[in-house]
């Protein structure tokens, strides 16, 4: 069997495993959907909501691109970061690195599912804004849109790896991974309009991969973006948090439990 048909196979039974788990399912399906309904139900203002560069955008799609962002961190900044910690704790890694398989088509079968996962929220997202709220994707924009989608997924990707690398147990990624999302969420303009902020408390955010996830997003949406909707600034900051991630777990990544060593 090749490599590449190897990591499709574990890929697929990954996201069979966590279709049946209700505690994934609560996380990366109904949180999303959750706060999507919730936001566009909340702020329902009819001006619209700038976004710098001369755009502005409609409220719904502004919220709905936002908790795609959202939901494309849970799925796999979050959920990578936890699964991870606890196979390395329990030591499923250790027996995994063990056997005759390349022990990188692993992770990257973890990386896969995660992103296929992503895609399919993105898609049933948008349908939802779509259909209850006239959120609609500009024809000229949708590759841009497409291509952010999938460049967030593999920044958080990387980035839940690299987190593994500072959780010493389970509990600690479980606890770490959701509230940084979170908390991120609320100073990134997801869940609160960025130009709505301290100017301080914005500038902040502005470090973090989520703002410029969302925010390319959310200029996707807008009714004046020209080209492909691409801004080469979140672009940018996307690719050097996800090479410095990379980075980061490709030389502190561990196989062996953690929490035991003195």
């Amino acid at each position: 069997m090749s490599v590449g048909r190897l990591v499709a196979v574990q890929a697929r039974y990954l996201l069979l495993a966590r279709s049946r788990e209700p505690r994934a399912i609560v996380f990366t399906v109904a949180f999303p959907f959750f706060f999507l309904v919730i936001f566009n139900s909340i702020f329902t203002t009819s001006h619209p909501i700038e976004l710098g560069g001369g755009l502005k955008i409609d409220a719904k799609a502004y919220f709905t691109a936002g908790i795609i962002a959202y939901a494309t961190a849970l799925s796999t900044f979050t959920s990578l970061a936890m699964v991870l910690t606890t196979q390395r704790e329990s030591g499923q890694l250790k027996r995994f690195r063990g056997t005759p398989m390349p022990p990188w088509t692993f992770v990257a079968a973890q990386m896969c599912a995660a992103i296929v996962q992503v895609i399919g929220m993105a898609v049933l997202l948008m349908a939802v804004g779509k259909i209850a709220y006239g959120v609609a994707l500009p024809g000229s924009t949708a590759v841009g849109f497409v291509l952010y989608v999938l460049l967030g997924a593999a920044t958080f990707c990387a980035m839940g790896m690299a987190l593994t690398v500072f959780t010493p147990s389970a509990d600690a990624a479980a606890a770490i991974g959701p509230f940084s999302v979170v908390v991120l969420s609320f100073i990134s303009g997801v869940f609160v309009p960025i130009n709505t902020l301290p100017h301080w408390l914005a500038q902040i955010g502005r470090v973090f991969p989520l703002y410029h996830l969302a925010d390319g997003l959310q200029r996707t949406l807008a009714p004046g973006a020209t080209g492909l909707g691409l801004s080469a600034g979140d672009v940018a900051v996307l690719g050097i948090w996800g090479i410095a991630a990379v980075f980061t777990a490709a030389r502190r990544f561990h196989w062996e439990p953690q929490a035991s060593r003195g």
